[in-house]
């Protein structure tokens, strides 16, 4: 594989990566919605699974973001395993502040 081939893989896995953050955390902003709101009856169970889901993609898609640099260098291993870890266990709290913040911005 060349070099140019090695970076166009890695920049199409980091765009997928960061779609499945934005929705990650947009699972969890409309969960707080619906939770505040109390409206939340059988899709609590189904936002649940979708959050799930985008989770468990999002920690495949940065194993695999990790493979391609370790191929360019091999001192960057798991660094985006980890950082997948931290902001994807963290993605309903922060989706859930950000969330009232908005509803006390405003109103």
């Amino acid at each position: 594989m060349s070099n140019y081939q090695v970076e166009e893989t890695r920049a199409l896995l980091l765009k997928i990566w960061s779609v499945l953050l934005l929705g990650l955390y947009g699972v969890g902003f409309l969960h707080e919605k619906m939770l505040v709101q109390q409206t939340l009856e059988a899709s609590e169970e189904m936002l649940l699974d979708i959050a799930k889901l985008l989770f468990f993609a999002l920690m495949f898609v940065s194993f695999l973001v990790d493979i391609v640099e370790m191929r360019a260098d091999k001192n960057k291993a798991y660094r985006f395993l980890l950082l997948s870890l931290l902001l994807g266990g963290l993605s309903a709290t922060i989706s859930a502040m950000q969330y009232h913040a908005w509803a006390w911005m405003l109103g």
